[in-house]
């Protein structure tokens, strides 16, 4: 793609959008919209694990459909630079070798991740600022300035052959933004003027009435909170809420505080920030963490992760005391500046319950005006609606029942049920003359990561971690002569995660008569065929379990030839 290159008019080319991920869960945002013989991806985002994925680092989108068209990709338009919008890129951009368009601070967090992968040399990075466009044979795409809980967010205005689309991105409307970021509804309201034939738009605070509270209002509460404060604060927020970072390190500065930062993510966003000029912290304001237990409480204010109580956050390892430079002490407060994610409220609870065991006073909502959110709640919603005025409108973002919602609320808007679609990843919904309708699935789904590696976590693997977590592993060891059969060592077995210890030296006698037993029912020639003896083994211990404990452990018989 080229900036600014004439676009020439092709009648007819029906536009094709395929959400790849986004639709009906919350992150792993990514959609392909085609025309022509061009495909564009609209951001890259991956999501973390449910509980059931046991062992589970992340979870991103399958792309099998864009790498068998992998010639047709123009591009990675992407729209903010939160994890749930770039996450996949270091798993996919070696499939699908492409330009990433972004805004100059997300290519800087774009940039910092991807180093990790070794893949920051061989991307190509196009940066774009709000109001500028680049151009294909079939696509305009124009970026239009929004608010989010991160610096430079943008919607997407394409301009197709078969007129305007709108994808408004994670947004909300603060009319009283702290910063130079805010949602350019002129633009929205002009290009509804113009005529706007289809609207996505972000689904996730749907169910939240009215407006989304300013975050000019959370910087007053906080002003107010770090009044009352004696000893240290502690905040614990979100890595990529730079803006907030931004306020509190202002708030810390007035009441001169020095600024310690805990948490490797947060280190390295805010890093990328201050290269930017996105965030200005004065070097005698900054200090390292392993110094914050050198300056008096009443001077340090430190920023960390682990608002959603992850184990080895920093948040967790101040609470457990395993912070090896200073510990939490009463005078201390702590101030959950996040909301808490649905799922993750038992961790969290737990978080808190061990924090206030060490005598700290802790502050989040609703007991204390800690957040606000960067998604747009109903009302705005609605004034999106009514400043574009689309024709057509698919809700985007969000889970089912959010998606549902937003439909809804678009219909009660004005816009017609025949011209809403609720659709659902693999969905291929085509935007002609006529309207917008479904045409067709592409097979899609979720790839499992675990660890760095691009390969997929399979279903076999996720099942057989399931069954570990809950019954446990048998382990038969045993040493076979090759060439008679005889058994020169064992058989023995040991066992993890199957039964309490007072039960284990009865239980596994009987496991080992019953290896014995099935051994010697094998002629001593036929246990030279190994695999066929593990069978036999792995089958009758399966069973003896099952009758004695009603439980069916993994069975790993290890057989040793000399």
């Amino acid at each position: 793609m080229e900036k600014n290159q004439e676009i020439p008019t092709r009648p007819g080319h029906d536009v094709r959008l395929i959400p790849l991920g986004g639709l009906g869960e919350i992150g792993m945002n990514m959609m392909a919209v085609e025309c022509g013989d061009e495909i564009l991806i609209i951001d890259c985002g991956l999501m973390f694990p449910e509980p059931y994925m046991l062992g589970v680092d992340l979870v991103i989108p399958d792309t099998t459909y864009l790498q068998e068209n992998n010639s047709r990709v123009r591009g990675i338009i992407i729209t903010h630079g939160h994890e749930d919008h770039i996450g996949a890129l270091p798993f996919i951009l070696p499939q699908i070798q492409v330009p990433v368009y972004a805004t100059r601070f997300t290519l800087g967090l774009i940039k910092k991740k991807l180093q990790e992968f070794s893949l920051d040399q061989s991307t190509e990075f196009i940066a774009v600022e709000p109001g500028e466009q680049v151009e294909t044979a079939c696509f305009t795409v124009e970026f239009i300035r929004v608010i989010h809980s991160i610096p430079n967010g943008v919607a997407l205005h394409l301009k197709t052959p078969v007129g305007s689309i709108i994808h408004s991105g994670d947004f909300k409307i603060d009319h009283t933004p702290l910063g130079d970021d805010f949602t350019d509804l002129a633009e929205f309201a002009r290009l509804g003027r113009q005529g706007v034939r289809l609207l996505l738009s972000d689904s996730t605070n749907v169910e939240q009435e009215g407006f989304s509270a300013p975050e000019l209002k959370v910087r007053e509460a906080l002003t107010a909170l770090f009044s009352t404060c004696a000893g240290r604060i502690i905040i614990s927020l979100f890595s990529s809420n730079l803006l907030r970072i931004r306020e509190i390190i202002k708030l810390a500065r007035q009441r001169q505080r020095k600024v310690a930062l805990y948490g490797r993510s947060l280190l390295s966003n805010v890093t990328v920030a201050r290269e930017l000029g996105y965030l200005n912290i004065d070097d005698d304001t900054l200090i390292d963490i392993k110094d914050a237990g050198n300056y008096d409480p009443q001077q340090v204010l430190i920023i960390t992760t682990g608002s959603q109580g992850e184990p080895l956050s920093g948040l967790s390892l101040l609470a457990s005391g395993g912070n090896k430079w200073f510990q939490v002490i009463p005078d201390d407060t702590i101030i959950f500046s996040s909301r808490f994610i649905p799922g993750n409220e038992k961790a969290i609870n737990n978080l808190i319950n061990r924090l206030y065991r060490r005598g700290a006073r802790v502050l989040y909502q609703p007991i204390a005006y800690t957040h606000t959110s960067g998604h747009a709640h109903r009302d705005e919603l609605r004034l999106l609606l009514n400043l574009v005025k689309p024709d057509n409108f698919i809700p985007i973002h969000g889970e089912y029942r959010h998606l549902v919602q937003h439909a809804r609320l678009a219909e009660e808007q004005g816009i017609s049920r025949n011209h809403i679609l609720i659709a659902h990843d693999g969905d291929i919904i085509t935007l002609d003359d006529d309207g917008i309708h479904f045409s067709g699935t592409i097979d899609t789904g979720k790839i499992l990561i675990d660890g760095k590696g691009t390969g997929e976590v399979s279903d076999v693997i996720l099942h057989d971690r399931k069954d570990l977590s809950r019954n446990g592993v048998a382990m038969v060891i045993m040493v076979i002569r090759e060439s008679t059969g005889e058994i020169l060592y064992g058989p023995t077995i040991t066992t993890r995660g199957l039964f309490f210890e007072e039960e284990k030296e009865a239980v596994l006698a009987e496991a080992l008569d019953v290896i014995n037993d099935t051994l010697d029912s094998i002629p001593a020639s036929e246990r030279r065929d190994w695999i066929e003896t593990k069978t036999v083994v792995r089958q009758n211990l399966k069973r003896f379990f099952k009758r004695h404990l009603q439980r069916k452990p993994i069975i790993l018989p290890v057989i040793i030839e000399l």
